[in-house]
């Protein structure tokens, strides 16, 4: 089995014209705008970086040990950054048109960074979710609002391609698989022509009714979905196209990092479908969707995350390693969700964190009417 690093390491001396660009190109080329480029690559109209010449530059400003703190998600992608930039497939592409908006004050994360790939198209990959609470928040956002994100992709699409004629491929993994969507939909029809192909790796999808307007269809046979065996952003919201569903090496969530993606030469190892916990996860957020208002998904994602947040976790990674103080005071949070969500929240924590082996003791402390401390099995938190 191999991954995208291996990837590079066997094709990466081979230039796109002897090679043409494939999809695992565009995962790789989707998961560098995770790398913090600021300083590094230039803005609108500030000029251009080759990819070699950008990973020199980061990796005079950042070291290896600084690097090695970074416990997230995407703490892979300075790594990978630097394995694209020794290969001749890519080196020499150019970076440009670099923009970055996170405010956590505002949920708002986004990061886009055009990739001139020297084949006669620019690829514009834009940066998804890491794991971070406040990211993730914003994901589910998207099942009742437009999120910041989305506007400031439509924007950053339509600087790009203002008084140029050039031939796109956008991608992202995670929200930035969905921004490429959402971007290409709100472009001008001359502009959509101009995109030869869309990528989501795991990202989520649209309200139905988004997907009926005239231009999500006209950019419909443009997207390529990817997504693994236990998909959960992926499955949020209805999928522009049917996805190709891949192996991971992972479990649980975790298996949204596409290091962990499988591959076979230069196509994705696959899978017929995905696991029963994905389905579930599907299957229980699409049925209630649909009997929900868009301020009562509001309320729900706003419980939801308030759990989540009663961690005092800032990554949801992070909540592999929680203790019972953590649990206890998640559990608590939800016992003070009194409304018509409070059932709803319970069913998901149980999703994430019982069937994702992350609450592994199921052994949690509570006040018993008395006041006293005692040790209490939760049928809620029990493995299904």
């Amino acid at each position: 089995m191999s991954n995208i690093i291996d990837y590079l390491a066997w094709r990466g001396d081979l230039s796109l014209a002897n090679d043409p660009f494939n999809s695992i190109d565009a995962l790789i080329l989707s998961c560098l705008s995770y790398v913090n480029l600021k300083g590094i690559v230039p803005g609108f109209g500030e000029g251009n970086i080759t990819v070699e010449e950008a990973a020199g530059n980061f990796f005079k400003i950042h070291t290896d040990e600084e690097l090695a703190k970074d416990k997230s998600l995407i703490s892979f992608a300075p790594a990978l950054f630097r394995a694209v930039a020794s290969t001749e497939r890519f080196k020499n592409a150019s970076l440009c048109n670099f923009a970055d908006d996170t405010d956590i004050s505002r949920e708002i994360q986004f990061s886009a960074v055009e990739i001139d790939t020297e084949d006669g198209f620019s690829f514009i990959s834009f940066r998804g979710t890491d794991d971070t609470i406040v990211g993730w928040k914003e994901d589910f956002n998207l099942s009742y609002m437009t999120v910041p994100a989305e506007n400031e992709a439509s924007l950053y699409l339509q600087k790009v391609m203002s008084g140029r004629q050039c031939r796109l491929r956008l991608g992202g993994h995670s929200k930035g698989g969905h921004l490429a969507i959402y971007a290409a939909a709100k472009a001008q029809k001359k502009d959509q022509d101009m995109i030869e192909q869309i990528y989501n790796f795991d990202g989520p999808g649209f309200n139905h009714e988004a997907m009926q307007t005239v231009p999500f269809k006209h950019i419909q046979s443009k997207v390529t979905k990817v997504i693994p065996q236990t998909s959960i952003i992926g499955r949020l919201l209805e999928n522009t196209v049917e996805p190709q569903v891949v192996k991971s090496n992972e479990t649980g969530i975790m298996q949204h990092d596409p290091m962990s993606w499988q591959l076979e030469g230069k196509i994705f190892e696959t899978c017929m479908s995905t696991d029963r916990i994905s389905d579930l996860f599907d299957e229980t957020m699409t049925g209630w969707l649909k009997g929900m208002s868009f301020d009562d998904r509001k309320i729900f994602v706003d419980d939801l995350f308030s759990v989540f947040a009663a961690s005092g976790c800032e990554y949801l990674s992070a909540m592999t390693k929680i203790g019972i103080k953590e649990r206890r005071a998640m559990i608590e949070q939800m016992h003070r969700i009194k409304n018509e969500s409070s059932i709803k929240v319970r069913t998901l924590i149980k999703l994430f964190f019982v069937n994702f082996n992350v609450l592994k003791d199921n052994v949690v402390k509570e006040k018993s009417e008395e006041g006293k401390g005692k040790l209490q099995l939760k049928d809620h938190l029990q493995k299904s």
